[in-house]
């Protein structure tokens, strides 16, 4: 007959992780003197797991937490505590935590190997420290408050350079002994990264990291750009245009109070591109940081990286910029990226259109893509005559023949039940009206916006000019009245006729119906980043004829303050004609750039 006797577990008394909590470790042992020299890892370990004796235990975690070892008890702490990794399981999380809590990074090159080979070995063996390892190395890509110099506009010194080194070569080795451990690195990259509103180089110190490691797994790119785009988009939609005038040139000469501490450390070189709102500030700063990267993979001898990368932002704009209301200046990425090779505006501009035609698509969707391609029509410099031309040419196509459809049915004006129409007749409106220099100079390209049928557009019994922004219509108006392409004043007469006030028994007035769009790429106002937008970004000229036949719409007329100015009519004020409107007699020097950065015709902020 055989007793068998059921030892006590110690499981009993040591909490697996991740219950324990190494913070709730009693205080009394916290200031438990006693020395590391008299305790050895491995017969503490096996004393707790064969005799369930703890005091050694909680001494152990006692002189780990409070001894400052030098270089050689390092390495003998971690060679020890590899050599016990077979011993290390769920129950002895406490201690596990307070091993990947030591400060490493400021080790000697063999201290920070042997602490990343017990690392490699502990998550070899046991898979459920993954997590703890991952956050911990995560942390250490948050830039702590007293780095705050070391960054200068998101770029890190030399000296932290060296130290985030040895973290990324050890997610390199750890990827490639673990595959799978990407996953749990993105899921606590996304959890970990810092609130839109830390201090600028607290959440440019994280981006550049999540940059750094595209460099070396480019394989999940695409995911680690999906973390970058989500947390823009926050910062950028929380970034109105009109906070940043505000902030930037305040009215009656208000004091602009310094910023707070949370601001980056700058010089006097760099003060003048110093944002004067905080969250502008970051958000400059981690544009600088993209398009640098951009840059850098775009302008590479191997076009596959190129290609790869625009591939990456062309699905990461349609899958959250596109969506994405009143954003201000995340969409410039793809902006950017399309300037280096007419390929790739030619297929972004091919692939809005798909949107636009494909009824299966969502009406606000459809309206977004119309604004997208108008925009990037108007503005970008690196768009052919030729591509312009031919977009104009199957926006006029689709308009014509929705005309024919709708013109022997049963029809409304109503602006819902032809949301679609309206947007792509305004965007032939706005496009013709912006680029008509270009497109009036000489007569071949007069003869093509000849075939267009502008004048079939305007008149049809759709109205569109009557759902147009003003601005846009006046403009296009403007145009097509000096090149004798159509006569649209009449039309606007009558519409704003019918326009006027109607009063019913409640005395309300009926709301006007007016296309709510706006125009993704109107002037980019970040001073560090816009650089590089600004040599691809064409300003509004008018030609010489139209400036002869200009007539200024009736919501400009007679006003002083330079926001209603910017708001309605800003980019088809002729340069010449904007300083009339301004505010006691300024230089022209100081209203080009106030002027520069104003609401382009559409945008609602």
């Amino acid at each position: 007959m055989s007793i068998t006797t059921e030892k006590r577990r110690v499981s009993s008394i040591l909490k697996p992780y991740p219950n324990l909590d190494g913070s709730k470790l009693n205080a009394s042992l916290s200031q438990n003197k006693v020395r590391f020299d008299d305790l050895s890892i491995e017969s503490v370990l096996q004393d707790a797991l064969e005799n369930n004796r703890l005091q050694r235990f909680e001494h152990l975690l006692a002189a780990l937490k409070g001894e400052q070892f030098d270089e050689g008890k390092f390495q003998q702490v971690f060679i020890e505590s590899k050599r016990c990794v077979h011993m290390l399981n769920a129950n002895f999380g406490m201690l596990v935590e307070t091993l990947m809590s030591v400060k490493w990074l400021a080790r000697n090159q063999t201290s920070r190997e042997i602490y990343m080979d017990f690392v490699i070995e502990l998550l070899v063996a046991h898979s459920n420290y993954t997590a703890l390892a991952v956050a911990k190395l995560v942390q250490l890509f948050v830039p702590k408050d007293e780095e705050k110099i070391g960054w200068t506009n998101g770029v890190p010194n030399e000296k932290i350079l060296e130290e985030l080194a040895p973290i990324h070569d050890l997610i390199v080795r750890l990827k490639n002994v673990i595959p799978m451990i990407f996953n749990v690195i993105l899921v606590q990259l996304r959890k970990q990264f810092p609130y839109f509103k830390k201090p600028t180089h607290v959440i440019c110190g994280y981006l550049h990291n999540l940059l750094w490691i595209t460099e070396h797994t480019s394989m999940f790119s695409e995911e680690l750009f999906e973390i970058i785009f989500n947390r823009l988009l926050i910062i950028d939609v929380n970034t109105p245009r009109n906070e940043i005038e505000d902030a930037e040139y305040p009215e009656d000469d208000e004091q602009i109070f310094s910023m707070d501490d949370d601001s980056p450390v700058f010089d006097e070189e760099n003060k003048d591109n110093l944002m004067k709102l905080p969250i502008a500030e970051t958000l400059d700063c981690c544009m600088q940081q993209i398009f640098s990267y951009i840059h850098q993979r775009a302008s590479s001898e191997n076009s596959s990286d190129a290609d790869r990368l625009f591939k990456v932002l062309l699905t990461l704009f349609d899958k959250h910029i596109l969506p994405t209301h009143n954003t201000h200046h995340v969409q410039f990425l793809i902006f950017y990226v399309c300037s280096f090779k007419q390929s790739y505006v030619e297929y972004f501009i091919t692939y809005l259109w798909k949107q636009v035609c494909n009824p299966n698509v969502s009406t606000p969707m459809r309206q977004a893509a119309v604004g997208y391609i108008a925009s990037m029509l108007a503005r970008a410099k690196y768009v052919t005559l030729n591509l312009l031309k031919s977009t104009l040419k199957e926006f006029s196509s689709w308009v014509y023949n929705y005309i024919q459809r709708t013109d022997s049915m049963q029809y409304n004006q109503s602006l819902k039940a032809h949301m679609v129409f309206y947007s792509v007749c305004q965007a032939i409106f706005y496009v013709v009206a912006f680029r008509s220099k270009q497109l009036t100079s000489n007569a071949k390209n007069l003869t093509f916006l000849q075939t267009m049928q502008l004048s079939s557009i305007v008149t049809c019994h759709l109205n569109p000019l009557r759902v147009c922004l003003p601005a846009v219509a006046t403009a296009f108006a403007g145009v097509t009245r000096a090149h004798q392409l159509a006569y649209c004043h009449t039309i606007l007469e009558r519409n704003a006729r019918r326009k006027l006030a109607t009063v019913y028994k409640n005395e309300s007035q009926t709301p006007e119906e007016c296309l709510d769009t706006f125009f993704p790429f109107d002037p980019y106002m970040l001073k560090k980043s816009g650089k590089h937008i600004e040599p691809i970004f064409l300003q509004y000229q008018a030609s010489e004829i139209e400036e002869n036949h200009e007539v200024s719409s009736p919501e400009s007329r007679g006003r002083k303050r330079y926001e209603s100015i910017s708001e309605d009519v800003d980019d088809f004020i002729h340069e010449s004609k904007r300083l009339r409107h301004g505010q006691g007699g300024q230089e022209s020097g100081e209203m080009h750039f106030t002027y520069s950065y104003g609401v382009s015709p559409g945008f609602h902020s």
